[in-house]
């Protein structure tokens, strides 16, 4: 096996380290509460909030694009760049769909309200996969004045706003913060999961 083969290996097992370490320790502290048929509140929250698991998967991830990258050719690099910043959107992308679905678990599939607000106030369900897809950018190098009106960039400010609506607003107006947070993810989480348009094509003479 070349080293390159080898690196895109471990590149792939450090993509999948955030969800497995926070699998893990869910696992582990669902079983200490007492196997339930429904997640418990406290433990979603627990996980969720956890910094250590936040740095660890934060930083497994940046290693692997790293390592992905570098396991192309210099003449194919920049191919690879956009190849590894679409797999971290796709990695923000599924990190947002089981956040909420775990948060919507651990409120028995009902109160779609409690989902988002438990979503957010979690925090780092928030802002790891916001930072992925910022780094995507970065990594593709489409961080430009004119990459600002890109939906899916809009839609992770939104959703970097949301925790601070609540913490800022919410000192003032509890509900008022709760309600603006949750419209800003419901918008960001659409941009974000939005088809991205692609240029038509110029007619045929």
């Amino acid at each position: 096996m070349s080293s390159s083969d080898s690196r895109g290996d471990a590149a792939a097992l450090l993509y999948i380290v955030p969800f497995g370490a926070t699998a893990v320790y869910g696992l582990y502290l669902w079983i200490r509460s007492g196997i339930s048929a429904l997640l418990p509140t406290n433990v979603f929250l627990t996980v969720a909030r956890d910094p250590y698991l936040f740095v660890v998967g934060s930083f497994a991830v940046l290693l692997g694009a790293v390592l992905d990258i570098s396991s192309a050719d210099p003449a194919s690099r920049q191919t690879k760049a956009r190849s590894t910043g679409n797999t971290l959107q796709s990695i923000a992308a599924a990190s947002l769909i089981l956040a909420l679905g775990g948060a919507w678990y651990a409120n028995g599939f009902v109160h779609i309200s409690d989902t988002l607000t438990y979503f957010i106030v979690a925090r780092y369900t928030v802002i790891f996969p916001a930072m992925l897809v910022l780094l995507s950018y970065l990594i593709t190098g489409q961080f430009k004045v004119k990459g600002l009106l890109d939906s899916r960039f809009v839609g992770v400010i939104l959703i970097l706003l949301a925790p601070a609506s609540v913490y800022e607003v919410g000192k003032r107006d509890t509900a008022g913060g709760l309600a603006l947070a949750l419209v800003l993810v419901i918008v960001g989480v659409w941009l974000l999961m939005r088809k991205a348009r692609t240029p038509a094509e110029p007619e045929q003479q």
